[in-house]
């Protein structure tokens, strides 16, 4: 219907130019935005005036202006033409600004920052670090591992079953996992890193599903690092999980999911 971009912070927006033109507006496009601006919005805030170099239909060089507008201001700009392709619009706007809170729609920049996180989720030693992350945030660690147990849609006696079906003896969850799905445990790892972001569990639980694939795709090392005399970790990596221990910093990669 209208496409989505994204600021180089990940803030999604819109051109004011498409949505004048899906919207069907019929008088100048000028005055049209001289209008709606002065319904309260902010410049700078809601919207940013912005210079756009082109060429013509004789191919010489002009300057002309779009404006990005925030989702949020778009879907009240669609509203106020009071129409059904307005009421429309805003109810896709509306869609898509649900599937950016759930984690549902990610950037091209989000995409790339899940690379590199997915790349050190397999160390257990940041498995362990995020755990804990996460278990600090909790509100009631009497209950964490029935809390868990749903939050991952299995629990202990699910996971022995499971095993005990394959005839596998196992000493933890984790080396459990390792027998039946060693990419859960960087799923599982993603999701605790979101809830310790502070995200909920909803948009913790669909990034984690992106990490996953991410995981199938790339297949990266997963191991006990805890031990290890040597450590066979590239400085990429090692700064990568440098940045994870900061949890809430606004640093680098974390940055791109606030």
């Amino acid at each position: 219907m209208i496409e989505i971009k994204y600021s180089k912070k990940g803030t999604p927006y819109v051109w004011a130019s498409e949505l004048y033109e899906k919207l069907k507006i019929t008088i100048p496009f000028e005055d049209w935005i001289k209008n709606i601006t002065e319904y309260g919005f902010e410049d700078k805030v809601d919207y940013a005036k912005v210079r756009q170099n082109m060429q013509n239909e004789n191919g010489q060089d002009e300057t002309t202006f779009d404006y990005a507008i925030e989702l949020e201001m778009a879907k009240h700009v669609s509203l106020l033409q009071k129409s059904d392709v307005g009421k429309k619009m805003r109810a896709y706007l509306i869609s898509l600004d649900k599937k950016v809170s759930e984690g549902l729609l990610l950037t091209h920049q989000q995409v790339s920052a899940l690379f590199e996180i997915c790349k050190v989720l397999g160390y257990f030693s940041v498995q362990d670090f995020l755990e804990r992350e996460h278990f600090n945030g909790f509100d009631q660690p009497q209950k964490w591992w029935e809390y868990r147990a749903q939050l991952f849609g299995y629990s202990a006696n699910q996971l022995k079953g499971m095993l005990e079906k394959m005839n596998k003896t196992y000493k933890s969850q984790r080396q459990a996992l390792m027998h039946l799905k060693k990419y859960e445990l960087i799923k599982r790892a993603a999701v605790d890193l979101f809830m310790a972001m502070g995200k909920n569990e909803e948009y913790a639980k669909n990034a984690a599903m992106f990490v996953e694939k991410i995981a199938l795709e790339i297949k990266p090392e997963i191991y006990d690092d805890r031990n290890t005399t040597i450590d066979f970790k590239t400085e990429q990596q090692k700064e990568t999980i440098k940045i994870i221990k900061t949890v809430k910093s606004d640093k680098q990669l974390l940055d791109k999911f606030n």
